[in-house]
């Protein structure tokens, strides 16, 4: 095949068992690869009601079939399961170099299935599949696990592995890949869960493509794309994503103190130019993941008087959930809260947003400091947020009541610590206040995995002002009309979900960068399969339909695609959004009509699904 390599490898942890078999061609008709694929597999082949802490769970690795060529930023792969956070269908994207590995090691998707009864590492080099021992790796954080593999296998292995929260089964643990990670929805939990330590990939295969001078003429328009969005080529290029902190503090959508407030008003101290000069207290080196033409990446290390200290990656996410949503300005203690999330392996978003939580309750006098080990925990606090973050990331004393996020900690303590609990579906809404954009007041409602912000990041059009004809937007969106209508929404959050199919990088479209045409001919080239933009979108019209399926099986409905009260009851008191409150029903059914769901059920009517070709999965739900 090409694009494809046509293998998936399936290692049962419970018997020890390791097989290969072809790609299901029926999930690549209708999905395509990557999360498409993975969703397919938990839908056929995992009790729908399963606990995602039991051995019926289902941890995928799943490359796109562009992941691992020439194409920019061509490094992504979807990792699926059922989110212990969420408790919905859970998808997780990963960049780095780890996809491409596994793909050159010869595997579109890695099946981990049951669970070992001991710690253990899978080890990938090309054929040769082993589950060994990893005892001597158990306790030890993601840094130290990946140099001790390294170590024992080869400079040239790509290393997946949890830190301590994934073995303490925190619902906020990610998988570390050479300091990126699949951060949401509590992947490295169920990793956990397995006993599955690491995972070591090696491969010396490439991946085939059909027509090379088709492939790389689109290629080359791609990266011209990309390369001519003024913005992603400037600032983007240049700081990474903390160059959008100042701009989405301008806009009124920078999460301040917990959501009460939508500007920053220390916003100048957090500017990346204020890190990037500091010179004397903070070095900045760009990586890029494979095949990458952007390098936002940009890894810091922290100067101090006995030792540097390797913070690792600081995105505009971890700097906003760090910084103004815990109402604190310093990056030296953003930069050590960072680093101890990355030793443990939690996700940013959710820890900086369950530490502004607390933050909020101690204010409100729910919680003290009895409840904190001693912890003071104002909003401004950097040296108790940064305390109160590593003892999450080890279950340690005050640390253990949050370290499965600020929902779980809020049905524990009680009171009325669910109206300070910014989330969606168990998940932490990320650094965008939706006061500021209808569009992603819809975002985050209506994730399938729980508040995301990439599902669609679509504040850019409506907020920011861009335009994306390519999609059907040729004219400017009003950010604070909540019954407009949203069919263009709908295109952009199915783009934005045939890069997690097809296995490229979201910061392609987040700009309104590369053309879906553009891509469907890159995709046509490679795998010599006649696409157009429209299948391409239709094919993720498709998995969105069957991850809300999932979820309906798992009890959710229209009731769970809300946001929290606060930004229905307590208006925005800052920037273009002030006094702006937002309208969550009329949102919900403009959109609901956009996709053809029903209005209660939040799934597909039973005739989308006849239209989408997905006539057994209606058959499934009994519509």
């Amino acid at each position: 095949m090409y694009g494809y390599v046509d293998k998936v490898l399936r290692i049962d942890l419970t018997s020890g068992s390791i097989s290969n078999e072809p790609l299901n061609q029926e999930y690549m008709k209708r999905y395509l690869g990557g999360e498409g694929y993975g969703m397919a597999l938990l839908w056929d082949e995992v009790p729908h009601d399963a606990d995602p802490f039991s051995p019926d769970n289902m941890l995928s690795f799943n490359t796109g079939p562009l992941t691992g060529t020439p194409m920019a930023s061509a490094s992504r792969m979807s990792i699926n399961f059922i989110s212990p956070l969420s408790n919905t269908m859970g998808a997780s994207n990963i960049g780095s170099h780890l996809g491409a590995e596994i793909k050159f090691s010869g595997y579109d998707t890695i099946i981990f299935s049951g669970a070992a009864k001991g710690p253990v590492y899978a080890l990938i080099h090309n054929d040769q599949v082993e589950i060994r021992d990893a005892s001597h790796l158990w306790g030890k954080d993601t840094r130290e696990t990946t140099e001790a593999l390294l170590e024992e296998l080869g400079d040239n292995y790509k290393i997946a592995c949890i830190g301590q929260g994934g073995e303490n089964l925190s619902k906020l643990a990610c998988i570390f890949s050479d300091d990126c990670f699949a951060g949401r929805g509590g992947a490295g939990a169920v990793m956990g869960s397995k006993n599955l330590k690491a995972v070591a990939v090696k491969g010396t295969g490439a991946v085939l493509v059909k027509d090379k001078d088709s492939f790389l003429a689109a290629n080359k328009e791609a990266i011209e794309e990309i390369r001519s969005e003024e913005y992603t080529w400037g600032a983007v290029h240049g700081y990474g994503t903390p160059a959008w902190i100042g701009g989405v503090d301008e806009c009124g959508m920078l999460p301040t103190r917990n959501f009460r407030e939508n500007a920053f008003d220390e916003i100048e101290k957090l500017l990346p130019y204020n890190l990037w000069n500091d010179t004397d207290n903070f070095e900045i080196r760009r990586r890029a993941c494979y095949s990458c033409q952007l390098g936002c990446h940009k890894y810091v290390t922290m100067k101090t008087e006995t030792d540097d200290v390797p913070v690792g990656e600081l995105e505009y996410e971890t700097i906003a959930a760090l910084g103004p949503r815990c109402g604190v300005s310093d990056y030296r203690d953003i930069s050590m809260a960072n680093y101890y999330l990355t030793l443990h392996g939690l996700d940013t978003i959710s820890a900086g947003a369950t530490v502004s939580a607390a933050m909020e309750w101690y204010e409100e006098g729910l919680i003290g400091k009895e409840d904190l080990d001693g912890l003071e925990l104002n909003f401004g606090n950097g040296k108790a947020m940064v305390e109160l973050i590593r003892k999450m990331g080890l279950r340690e004393g005050a640390g253990d009541l949050f370290s499965d996020g600020s929902e779980v900690a809020a049905r524990r303590i009680g009171k009325s610590t669910l109206d300070y609990t910014m989330t969606v579906k168990g998940m932490e809404i990320s650094a965008s206040d939706p006061r500021g954009s209808s569009a992603m007041t819809i975002a985050f409602g209506t994730s399938e995995r729980g508040a995301c912000h990439m599902r669609p990041y679509a504040g850019t059009i409506d907020a920011f002002g861009y335009l994306y004809p390519d999609l059907g937007v040729t004219e400017a969106k009003d950010p604070f009309d909540d019954n407009e209508d949203k069919t263009w929404l709908k295109a952009v959050k199915e783009f934005f979900v045939v890069t997690n199919l097809i296995g490229i990088c979201d910061f392609n479209v987040i700009n309104c960068e590369l053309k879906a045409s553009t891509l469907a001919k890159i995709y046509t080239a490679l795998t010599g399969i006649e696409t157009d933009k429209d299948e391409l979108l239709r094919k993720a019209e498709r998995t969105i339909a069957l991850e809300r399926a999932f979820n309906y099986e798992r009890g959710f409905r229209r009731a769970d695609d809300r946001l929290p009260k606060r930004f229905m009851k307590e208006a925005a008191p800052y920037g273009p959004p002030k006094g702006r409150t937002v309208d969550m029903e009329t949102a919900l059914t403009r959109f609901y009509e956009a996709c053809s769901y029903d209005q209660e059920t939040a799934i597909p009517t039973a005739e989308k699904f006849t239209q989408l070709g997905m006539e057994d999965i209606s058959r499934q739900l009994s519509l």
